[in-house]
């Protein structure tokens, strides 16, 4: 039984394809890390599909060259990502690329692809008169298929199937949630012994049994990027590099049925990624209040599952803890893989995605949360007047917008500054790195890349203010300072102003020294005193201030409060405010 759409598998008589997949490449930074065995179904005589879920690290000729054949075909779906059947314009849209690459044994000139992308379909014709089995080892990632429309003239889709270990299933099973399949009637596989002609079909009915790796030959009525009934992002799994202790985690079900979907972790069949990393991992749904009792330190492999209603996305934070890895050499890499399955559910549909990163080589107290520059944006837009009894504040007739730098380095010590300098510079091994500049200290001549922030409304005499109360983890941080008479920063008087210069309330007689009220007969003139200040910040705690979830940016009110100018009391202003971490950096120069 031969169908027209087959045309694409002629390549494998045909000259050179010049295809996308050719230039795909296995990311370098996952080489090694994570990854995973695979056994495909028993190839038999003749011609076989079958599907590769990983992105094997060797060259195509160390994964084809054990394999019973002198060329294989690799489909890449992707080749219709940029098709249109129809346009606004009643303009059509052609395949830029073809979507069969070669490979051949022994002709490498001949050979337009270089490397397996995850999520390949192979064909090729077997040699071997009996059965044989065949390994593929690489790095998993999610399927991702894209659905093109099928005519009479046109090739059906290749869909392989990515299923729970030794687990077999039907045809309606696997397909179900899949809008552009009008029936299952029109459902095929390849067959044939002929290595002359093109392969064969045969069609595969709603009950049929399949496993994992089979591949279909499937029509579709639309273009669809359904790539089964579970989808998982990213693709590419989580990867924490070398700093980052968050990521995000999203499993939606494509089907039409209620399924649970579970989450298991697997070890990574690298040597390199053997480290135990259940400890290590805190788990948050999203859908959840984010609390601390929200966060969830799984003890078994399976690290969490969840029933998931039609279409309904499930995103779960996955944090990670590294004092876990206090110690280890910058870049040593750790590694397992996320198996995201459907629980129990009659699809048998499963997900590998790798977990991955690498040592920062710093200690847990050096990264932990909240160490680094924060910028805090504070509205005044309250007041509370000089002697109110009450602890009720008034709006104000405006709104008083400050910006305030504050720091807090890796023990622990929080302050206040009036300017910092972020500047780049070169080492001497050659690795370019910020450094923060704050007070007195002179930024390096030979530093670049520099940035200043700085506070206009805080006393240049002071440049850095160190914490006087509360703690910023626990929520609080208050700083005090005072403005001096004859400050240079003083807004209410200078040593040399025309009309006061020092003298009493009278203008004719000197004025006692210091800032007691009891000196003066009449009303209090506020510019012959020091002005007290005292600001204090006030966070909005949400349980998300662990070392291994450091989030960057809070909420909170800040009040400021001014004492001296009046002999009723003190005046106070307040507003909200918001508290964003910009650098990382607890290390900062003073002097």
């Amino acid at each position: 039984m031969q169908k027209p759409f087959f045309h694409p598998l002629c390549a494998l008589r045909a000259a050179a394809l010049a295809l996308a997949i050719a230039a795909a490449a296995p990311c370098s930074a996952r080489a090694g890390v994570v990854e995973l065995d695979q056994d495909l179904p028993a190839v038999k005589y003749g011609w076989n599909a079958v599907y590769v879920e990983l992105a094997p690290t060797n060259s195509l000729d160390g994964v084809f060259g054990d394999w019973p054949t002198d060329s294989v075909g690799l489909y890449d779906p992707a080749a219709f990502l940029a098709t249109r059947q129809y346009s606004a314009t009643s303009e059509s849209q052609g395949m830029a690329i073809a979507p069969i690459a070669m490979w051949h044994r022994g002709q490498p000139a001949a050979t337009e692809a270089v490397s397996l992308p995850a999520n390949t379909v192979c064909i090729f014709f077997s040699t071997n008169t009996s059965a044989t089995n065949l390994t593929v080892r690489g790095v998993p990632a999610a399927p991702r298929t894209t659905w093109h429309v099928t005519s009479a003239k046109k090739p059906y889709n290749f869909f392989g199937l990515s299923l729970q270990d030794g687990a077999g299933t039907t045809a309606g099973e696997i397909l179900d949630g899949f809008p552009g399949i009008n029936s299952l009637s029109g459902i095929y596989r390849i067959f044939g012994t002929n290595a002359a002609v093109s392969p064969a079909l045969t069609r595969i009915y709603a009950t049929t049994k399949l496993y994992d790796a089979n591949v279909l030959l499937v029509p579709s009525s639309e273009i669809s990027d359904w790539s089964g009934v579970l989808n998982v992002s990213p693709m590419d799994g989580l990867d924490y590099g070398t700093n980052a202790t968050l990521r995000v985690l999203s499993v939606r079900n494509d089907g039409t049925q209620r399924r649970t979907a579970a989450i298991d972790l697997v070890p990574s069949a690298s040597a390199e990624g053997a480290r135990d990393l259940l400890p290590a991992l805190h788990l948050r749904d999203t859908a959840v209040t984010v609390t601390n009792a929200a966060w969830v330190a799984p003890a078994s492999p399976r690290l969490a599952s969840k029933v998931l209603e039609p279409g309904e996305t499930w995103k779960l934070e996955v944090g990670l803890d590294r004092s876990l890895f206090d110690g280890d050499v910058r870049g040593t890499p750790f590694g397992a893989v996320l198996r995201i399955t459907d629980d129990g559910g009659a699809s048998k549909w499963r997900v590998d995605v790798p977990l991955q990163g690498a040592a920062s080589g710093k200690t847990s107290d050096e990264d932990a949360w909240p160490g680094g520059l924060w910028i805090a944006e504070a509205a005044f837009d309250e007041i509370h007047f000089a002697g109110d009894t009450s602890e009720a504040y008034t709006p104000a007739g405006g709104t008083l917008k400050v910006r305030m730098p504050m720091h807090v380095d890796g023990e622990g010590n929080l302050r206040l500054l009036q300017r910092v300098v972020v500047a780049g510079s070169t080492a001497a091994d050659g690795s370019f790195a910020y450094t923060l500049y704050a007070g007195d200290a002179a930024v390096p001549a030979t530093a670049r890349e520099t940035m200043r922030i700085s506070s206009a409304v805080l006393p240049t005499e002071q440049p850095v203010i160190p914490l006087k109360g509360g703690d910023f983890r626990q929520g609080l941080a208050i700083f005090s300072f005072t403005v001096d008479a004859d400050g240079a920063t003083s807004l209410l008087r200078h040593p040399t102003h025309p009309q006061h210069d020092g003298l009493r309330w009278d203008f004719s007689t000197p004025a006692p020294s210091g800032d007691d009220f009891d000196n003066y007969k009449s009303t209090v003139k506020p510019e012959l005193f020091s002005v007290g200040n005292i600001i204090s910040f006030r966070l909005d705690l949400n349980g998300g201030e662990a070392p291994w979830n450091p989030e960057e940016e809070k909420t909170g009110t800040c009040t400021w409060t001014l004492e001296n100018l009046r002999r009723e009391g003190p005046i106070a202003i307040k507003g909200p405010m918001s508290i964003r971490r910009i650098a990382p950096q607890t290390d900062i120069v003073l002097e």
